[in-house]
């Protein structure tokens, strides 16, 4: 009964990380960056329970992430896929296998290189920043709050505007508690050989 009671609030938070209403195909980040990117009416509405957007918010955190580095004089980040991926796939576990953590108790995933390998990147410069949070009033709203709550913080600072980090990926994954609606969010940084 303990067995299935966990298999069911697993699949609960899948069911809560699951992109219901996508707004944002990946084409998208050639058209925007962080001066222009609330001009996309979907990054100024509610996030509300009847549909997460992952993709909407990851979208939003990486503009914010790059208006910080603007801010501190840093180059832009460039957009990475398969670090999006990795990033994801690390939050949805931390949602699904109740953990916040950058060591993860997925076989195979144990540490942000097991996780890079996955998506096939492998032998470079990486970083890696995680956050929880309760979600603000609007996509844009919470990615600024996780870039404040990173910049905040030393180490997650340094990984933000570190110069020899030339790509980035971010990947969130949404779950209630007690009628709170909460997002865990990973960003993966690596150095691109050019």
């Amino acid at each position: 009964m303990k067995r299935l009671l966990y298999i069911l609030a697993i699949g609960l938070a899948c069911l809560v990380s699951t992109d219901m209403n996508a707004q944002w195909p990946l084409e998208m980040y050639d058209r925007y960056d962080y001066t222009n990117y609330t001009d996309y009416a979907p990054f100024n509405q509610p996030i509300t329970t009847s549909g997460y957007d992952a993709n909407l918010l990851e979208a939003a955190i990486f503009y914010e992430t790059n208006r910080q580095r603007a801010l501190y004089g840093r180059p832009q980040f460039r957009y990475d896929y398969r670090l999006e991926v990795s990033a994801h796939n690390h939050s949805v576990d931390m949602v699904n296998y109740d953990f916040f953590s950058h060591e993860s108790p997925v076989s195979g995933k144990r540490s942000m290189s097991d996780r890079l390998e996955e998506v096939g990147i492998a032998h470079c410069m990486s970083g890696e920043n995680i956050a929880l949070r309760p979600i603000g009033s609007s996509y844009a709203e919470t990615a600024e709050q996780l870039l404040k709550q990173w910049m905040n913080s030393p180490g997650h600072r340094a990984n933000i505007l570190n110069e020899s980090y030339t790509h980035l990926g971010c990947g969130v994954a949404f779950y209630e508690n007690y009628s709170t609606v909460y997002v865990k969010a990973t960003q993966n940084f690596m150095r691109k050989a050019e």
